[in-house]
């Protein structure tokens, strides 16, 4: 009965509520496709570094991180891999061997960062030539280099390369390597220094034994927060020799960037809805002024002030809840509309060494559903409760001489 009361008054002035209708659909149609647009962004970057390079976690040998150095290894990888495995189960492990050098052929040299990789894997896309495989003795073992440093090198598929560097122990590594093909490292850094080796080819190069630097972890999650797994993998591992972290902290200054800017968005949503809020507040406050003498009638035959009260939230919250989901459902229309945004040259370059995404594939996030849902009930609850108030506080015989 409530309800069917409450439905019936915000239909008598049409043109105040379908105002009122508008601002609150238009507010939450624009917050929550800025955050959809912004959240599908910073999904595919982040898929774009759990599934690359860096991956959700990585295991060092201890203090790696911190001060990479050729002899800080993980010794028994194989054994530390099966570990792992028991206690985070379906992750996919990658083992790693990193190190700088220098790559040249007989014209020119530059500066490279080797790494070494197992067959079959690697955070790259071959765009010329092969993959890496295992050559014949008789042959120069085989490389891939990143686009840029070919053509910087002058060097195509095919052609050799000698690769000068420093092993574990102190001594000047080198060797020549068959070209095999050019890569797509993910990011315009690499493409400009990488030097892919098979993971067998790179130990020996560096003189590391079975040891390796990296051992990458891909989990089937996309969740942000990796408290549980990273603990999982911490509390599995000798921590006296061994090292776990996560994506966000081999890349605080990219999750601090992403924090900041959602901090940003929380501000423009309270904006506007403060804005909203105050509309509403003025919508209802006239509401409850036009009908004074009508409200006194109702406390005059025995309707309690609790009951008033009600009733005038209820008109607000019925507003609110249409207006969520007219937002909710032109912002759907909106992000699957379009489907997808090309960023075309706005997006050519890294962001902290990361490729931020050409393409952003649009999708509605749930939480930012939640967060207009939320936002809207509170805006809506105080934009109605003020103006309650002052009806269930009314005299019934002042009030029903009001004009």
């Amino acid at each position: 009965m409530l309800v069917q009361l409450a439905w019936r008054n915000l239909w008598r002035n049409k043109r105040r509520t379908i105002i009122t209708l508008s601002a609150l659909a238009l507010g939450v149609t624009g917050i929550v496709s800025l955050q959809g647009y912004r959240e599908s962004a910073f999904a595919q970057m982040l898929e774009s570094i759990t599934t690359q390079l860096v991956g959700h976690i990585q295991i060092h040998g201890r203090g790696y991180q911190e001060a990479p150095d050729i002899g800080n290894v993980v010794a028994d990888p194989v054994t530390v891999e099966a570990v792992v495995r028991g206690v985070l189960p379906g992750v996919r492990p990658e083992r790693r061997v990193l190190g700088a050098g220098l790559v040249g052929t007989e014209d020119t040299a530059a500066g490279a960062l080797v790494m070494g990789v197992q067959a079959g894997q690697g955070s790259f896309t071959v765009t010329k030539g092969q993959s890496l495989t295992h050559a014949a003795s008789a042959q120069p073992a085989g490389a891939l280099l990143g686009v840029d440093l070919a053509a910087q090198l002058g060097v195509e598929v095919g052609g050799e390369v000698v690769l000068i560097g420093q092993a574990k122990d102190g001594s000047v590594a080198n060797d020549r390597y068959l070209v095999v093909g050019l890569a797509d490292a993910g990011t315009h850094e690499l493409n400009a220094t990488a030097v892919f080796l098979l993971l067998e080819d790179a130990q020996s190069f560096f003189g590391l034994g079975d040891g390796v630097h990296q051992l990458v972890l891909r989990l089937p999650t996309d969740d942000e927060d990796l408290s549980s797994p990273l603990a999982a993998t911490r509390g599995a591992l000798d921590l006296k020799a061994l090292e776990a972290l996560s994506w966000n902290e081999m890349l605080p200054e990219l999750k601090n960037t992403i924090e900041i800017k959602r901090q940003g968005q929380h501000s423009i949503d309270v904006i506007v809805f403060l804005i909203v809020g105050l509309g509403v507040l003025n919508i209802m406050t006239m509401s409850v002024f036009e009908r004074t003498r009508e409200i006194g009638v109702m406390l005059a035959l025995g309707t309690r002030p609790r009951r008033v009260l009600a009733l005038i939230v209820t008109e607000s919250m019925l507003q609110g809840v249409l207006g969520l989901a007219i937002g909710l459902a032109l912002a759907a229309a909106i992000l699957y509309g379009f489907g997808s945004v090309d960023l075309g040259g706005l997006a050519s370059g890294d962001v902290m060494g990361i490729r931020f995404p050409t393409r952003v594939e649009l999708r509605m996030p749930l939480s930012a559903a939640i967060s207009a849902g939320v936002t809207i009930i509170v805006t809506m609850l105080v934009g109605g409760l003020l103006p309650a108030l002052r009806a269930a506080r009314l005299v019934p015989v002042e009030a029903m001489r009001s004009r």
